[in-house]
């Protein structure tokens, strides 16, 4: 009988009718509850390990390296470059700077013995005048006049020029930032960029001085041991110092032009005193000829303005106070002639470094 179970017991009856029905909402009822308990338990856990991770991505964020923000800011400040092409022309207010001060320091170093000469000549009516006749006879009677004062004003007129040559490397930085940056030139920029270069251009110009002395004067030994071995005559022998002294002057050259290349690395590229001194020599040795004619065509247009403001001023002599004024003029256009040619220069170096050894 279906009412009875195996073991003579009834059998358990399934509800049937309205009890079946209110029994299935509440075990859903009690599904759900226990869902929501499982829910909430696990929220603190997914909060605290999120809250666990926020200080850790945070600290990351804080640990990103300073250059990389530094680089950035340096990126934004600086203006797109597209096709520009450093250039003297674009910068002749910065020229005009660097001219002014190249000038006031001559005049401060040759003030001393400017001074002496006119000291000299203070009584005769013509003053100046005097000293640039034809013949030369007051000059030369100032030079002898001048022996007993002439150890201190060397060393007077040595001291200033190396003063001067040390606080020119912040026009010579401003200008090289200049020729190599398009756009405006706002002033925090380059104050900064001068700021971090004068250390590289201090050390290059130390080595670059020393190593010039060290060429110059290892060819003239040399040479001359040479040209006295050889025996050539009183005449040859002249002609043969003369190449020689020529020879110990090229390599100076030399070591000016791998100077300057590095002094362009240091301050365009902003790169430390071996990198600077080591991309310029890659330079020089991937493309000699273009640099010793970039740097030598400039140089002898520079040198045959000055030569030929001198000659001018003589040929159109010192005789009264108008001349003397226009001899003045004649002579610092030349010198600002060789100012445009030193920064056209510059520009070329700078144009060298970016074509023949690219950025790393």
């Amino acid at each position: 009988m279906s009412g009875v179970a195996e073991g003579g017991g009834p059998a358990p009856q399934a509800p049937e009718g309205p009890e079946a029905a209110a029994s299935e909402p509440a075990a859903a009822s009690e599904w759900e509850a226990a869902a929501e308990t499982e829910s909430q338990a696990e929220e603190p856990q997914t909060l605290e390990a999120a809250e666990a991770e926020e200080p850790q991505a945070s600290e990351a964020a804080q640990e990103a390296p300073a250059a990389d923000v530094m680089g950035a800011a340096h990126d934004a400040a600086e203006p797109p470059r597209g096709h520009f092409r450093p250039s003297a022309r674009r910068r002749p207010g910065v020229i005009a700077i660097y001219f002014a001060y190249r000038a006031s320091a001559a005049l401060l170093i040759a003030t001393p013995l400017a001074v002496l000469a006119g000291g000299a000549v203070r009584g005769y009516p013509r003053g100046d005048a005097v000293l640039f006749e034809p013949g030369g006879l007051m000059l030369i009677e100032v030079g002898r006049l001048a022996q007993d004062a002439a150890p201190a004003l060397a060393t007077q007129i040595g001291v200033g020029a190396v003063i001067a040559a040390a606080l020119g490397l912040v026009p010579l930085a401003a200008l090289i930032i200049a020729l190599g940056r398009p756009g405006p030139l706002p002033a925090a920029l380059v104050g900064s960029r001068v700021a971090r270069a004068l250390g590289p251009l201090a050390l290059l110009w130390g080595v670059a001085a020393l190593a010039q002395v060290a060429a110059a004067g290892l060819v003239m030994l040399v040479g001359s041991k040479l040209v006295a071995s050889l025996a050539l005559g009183r005449r040859a022998d002249d002609l043969a110092e003369l190449g020689v002294v020529a020879a110990a002057l090229l390599a100076a050259f030399a070591v000016a032009v791998v100077h300057d290349l590095a002094r362009a690395s240091a301050v365009h590229e902003e790169r430390g005193f071996y990198v600077a001194a080591t991309r310029a020599l890659t330079v020089a040795r991937a493309a000699p000829l273009a640099t010793a004619w970039a740097c030598a065509s400039r140089t002898a247009l520079a040198a045959a303005a000055i030569v030929g403001a001198v000659f001018l001023v003589a040929s159109v002599g010192l005789s009264s106070g108008g001349r003397v004024a226009l001899a003045f003029a004649v002579h610092h256009a030349g010198l600002a002639v060789a100012a445009w040619l030193r920064a056209s220069w510059l520009a070329a170096a700078i144009r060298l470094l970016e074509r023949v050894a690219p950025k790393a």
